[in-house]
């Protein structure tokens, strides 16, 4: 058992232990190593000004670090363990800048300077995968990996030009700027030995297996960490600070992705990052949605175990993994159990879960011959926001008919609702706008909503029936057109 966080920080070992372990790394940063570089606005993981780039030892490609960028302000110390993490300070050459610090210099990418180390951090990770991946940045793509990089002061032309005016062959990768290897070599056999680190107020286990997970968890009352992205807000904005963490980062079951003949399973620590670009065949329509769900530094750090377990009822996953039929796998004490998803939520953030159980990863079965999945989200922004009406339906149209329908309904009530009235006056039925025009009646009166800061519950009501009513003229157009 080691007492200690290992990483390496812009290619210099650091073995964290005491208070430190807890601490946000944009703070640790800062404030114990002097990296002022990185900056802190929000506090909440929105605006990207506290962007780094980490290397995990736990997600390589190709037997070397992913480089991808991450918000320092709301990731603890303590879930970087087996990480190389890269500031701004970090990216430059001896005294000299990087080809990305000096091509926003060229291009005057900056105003007031306080975003820039966020933007210079979010651009060269973005050149680095396209690179990597071996794709050209464009504007487009350049756009998209500034997405989390809020600040517009300078017109955001600029910027866009600096990452346009980037000189690829001057351009140095952080797997050649720093030993990989070696770094690698270090880090692997840190994490391989279970981790517990305690201070008078805080205690924090990393299991590297899953019994010792379970063990732990038997014994002792913890909060269960897997991206932290939701605890790191309620850390800098509440003051929440549990006093028994158990991270399941180590443990190398829960950050895979299997896929069988029937079904793909996902570890609880697998990002959506991760979703994205490895379920697209499978799951488009999902991938789709991830791709506006958030920026890409939450992505790498949020999880799809995280959406479903925290129960909100506008959790953007739940309604698509409804419709699905997908499976939580939890495990305890008695060994693995699976609950059916639409079993799972008993109210408002009630779950079926053991207090000796904790979610190992989730199932869902592949789309049969003839099924298609549609998935809508309404919020106020179209990109990186809360939604205020999540609609999914799994369905088969065959000879003009509904020969089987399923529909899950986000933001109507305590939890996401499976729409069974409604399924029940769609299954069997002409595919007609007739049969539509009445369900949606039905859907309207069948959902529960309540009036919040985002909607009113009548709003909800009318937004559930036109989601259906949209799903009905999209699909029927694409039948149109020949492309059912």
């Amino acid at each position: 058992m080691r007492d200690y966080i290992s990483v390496f920080i812009n290619g210099e070992p650091r073995r964290i232990s005491g208070k430190e372990a807890f601490m946000t790394l944009s703070d640790y940063l800062r404030y114990e190593r002097g990296l002022v570089g990185t900056k802190v606005v929000c506090s909440e993981g929105d605006c990207g000004a506290c962007t780094v780039i980490i290397g995990n030892s736990h997600k390589l490609k190709n037997g070397d670090f992913d480089y991808v960028p991450v918000n320092s302000c709301i990731s603890f110390m303590h879930i970087l363990d087996g990480c190389h993490i890269i500031t701004v300070e970090g990216l430059k050459n001896d005294e000299e800048l990087s080809e990305v610090q000096d091509s926003m210099v060229r291009n005057h990418g900056a105003q007031c300077g306080f975003c820039t180390p966020g933007f210079v951090c979010a651009m060269n990770a973005g050149i680095e995968s396209s690179l990597r991946d071996g794709k050209e940045m464009n504007e487009q793509k350049m756009k998209n990996s500034l997405t989390g990089n809020l600040c517009r002061c300078t017109g955001y032309k600029s910027i866009i030009e600096a990452g346009l005016d980037i000189d690829l062959k001057k351009f140095e990768p952080l797997s050649k700027k720093y030993d990989s290897k070696t770094i690698l070599k270090t880090l692997t056999k840190d994490i391989s030995v279970d981790a517990y680190v305690k201070t008078e107020s805080n205690e924090v286990f990393l299991p590297t297996s899953l019994k010792s997970a379970v063990e732990t968890l038997k014994d002792k009352d913890v909060t269960l960490v897997s991206g932290a992205s939701d605890l790191g807000v309620l850390y800098n904005k509440r003051g929440l600070e549990p006093e028994s963490i158990l991270g399941l980062h180590n443990i190398k079951e829960m950050s895979e992705i299997i896929k069988s003949d029937d079904s793909v399973f996902i570890g609880a620590r697998v990002n959506l990052h991760q979703i994205e670009e490895e379920l697209r065949d499978e799951f488009y329509e999902f991938t789709h949605m991830i791709h506006i769900f958030a920026s890409p530094q939450i992505k790498n750090r949020a999880t799809l175990i995280g959406n479903v377990a925290n129960a909100s009822p506008i959790g953007d996953s739940i309604p698509f993994l409804m419709v699905a039929g997908a499976s939580v796998v939890l495990i305890g004490p008695s060994g693995e159990r699976e609950v059916e998803i639409n079993d799972f939520y008993l109210g408002y953030k009630k779950l079926d879960m053991k207090a000796d159980e904790f979610i190992k990863g989730i199932k869902i079965p592949l789309l049969k011959s003839g099924e298609k999945i549609k998935l809508y989200k309404t919020s106020n922004r179209k990109d990186m926001d809360i939604s205020i009406v999540t609609f999914a339906s799994k369905y088969i149209i065959e000879n003009d008919k509904l020969k089987d329908i399923s529909v899950a309904v986000g933001g109507v009530g305590p939890v996401v609702m499976r729409a069974r009235k409604t399924e029940k006056e769609l299954q069997g039925q002409l595919f007609d706008k007739d049969v539509f025009d009445k369900a949606a009646a039905t859907l309207k009166s069948e959902v529960t909503p309540i009036d919040d800061v985002r909607g009113s519950a009548n709003f909800r009501r009318i937004l559930s029936k036109n989601l259906l009513l949209k799903f009905y003229a999209e699909e029927k157009l694409n039948i149109s057109r020949g492309r059912n």
